[in-house]
């Protein structure tokens, strides 16, 4: 066997080789070649592929830091098929982001993993890295779901962005309230409103006829993203409520928009991620008959150091 060689991604081959490992490996893979292709683009995201023999067999990410907080973190993912574990690929993988990490000054990295994956679990305690935040899974099934009307509150209206393109900067205040009020999350979390607008809804997989907004009268008072995925499955992005229209039942109607929309689309079930403080949502879903699947843990940890 040949020593493994990393390389970045650079054209559309390598990256659906990318997309292919990610697929087989990840929980849930990525929403689409299509999307991985735009994140790279608008995130500034360096992929890599390992190959042994000229065979991709791994696979990794590194998204520069963002600059907030006192920590300069990079966000990294890591991916190496099955039958070839246990061999340092994933190491070298992570040798390989280290240094670009380093390079941009970052000082430490931030990657998630599953409850259900163990062997990646005890690779990141064993490197020194620490929980941050946990986040449950949920799923419902939409297969013979009969799913009660819509019906917003009184004097609220729902539309699609296919309907009313010309909300854009109403949601983005909507934006601005609901994203600092997650767990975990801050006032600077939601960025610039271009940088909301490449991440938040112009991503391929959040199309105009599945982003639905709440009005009263000419006002953004909510909105919610649903995301197109592969093999039947949408996952929920933001359902975002602005602060004072919050517990009269606007993000219960929007998550049944949502839902009809899916079943229209022909999904057979939805995912949704909830932080584990986020006791409103949880409870919405709660309500909706979702059931809890192995959840996502964000771990941070050091730097690898630098290969002699």
């Amino acid at each position: 066997m040949s020593p493994p060689l990393i390389e970045t991604v650079k054209d559309d081959a390598a990256l659906r080789d990318w997309v292919d490992i990610v697929n087989e490996v990840d929980v849930w893979g990525v929403l689409s070649f299509e999307d991985a292709r735009y994140r790279s683009r608008a995130q500034g995201r360096t992929e890599y592929v390992l190959r042994v023999d000229g065979q991709a067999v791994g696979a990794a990410f590194l998204q520069p830091p963002s600059g907030e907080g006192e920590a300069s973190c990079a966000v990294t993912g890591l991916w190496v098929r099955s039958e070839h574990r246990r061999r340092g690929l994933g190491t070298a993988l992570h040798h390989a982001v280290s240094a670009e990490a380093r390079r941009l000054g970052a000082d430490s990295l931030e990657v998630e993993a599953y409850e259900s994956q163990e062997d990646a679990l005890r690779y990141l305690e064993h490197r020194g890295y620490r929980e941050q935040a946990r986040h449950t899974e949920l799923m419902l099934e939409l297969e013979g779901l009969v799913l009660p009307e819509v019906c917003p509150p009184p004097g609220i209206h729902i539309v699609t962005r296919a309907e009313r393109p010309d909300l854009l900067r109403g949601m983005y205040a909507v934006a601005q309230e609901a994203i600092a009020d997650i767990p975990g999350e801050g006032p600077d979390a939601v960025g610039s409103f271009e940088e909301w607008l490449a991440t938040d809804l112009d991503r391929p997989p959040h199309t105009h006829d599945l982003t639905f907004i709440a009005l009263h009268g000419d006002e953004v008072v909510g909105y919610a993203v649903l995301q197109r995925g592969q093999r039947g499955i949408a996952f929920h992005s933001l359902t975002g409520v602005k602060r004072a229209w919050r517990g009269q039942g606007i993000a219960s109607a929007l998550k049944r928009a949502q839902l009809a929309g899916a079943q229209r689309a022909g999904f057979q079930r939805v995912v949704t991620e909830n932080h584990l403080d986020n006791a409103p949502i949880r409870h919405l879903n709660e309500t909706f008959g979702y059931r809890p699947l192995p959840g996502a843990i964000l771990f941070r940890g050091p730097l690898l150091p630098a290969e002699p």
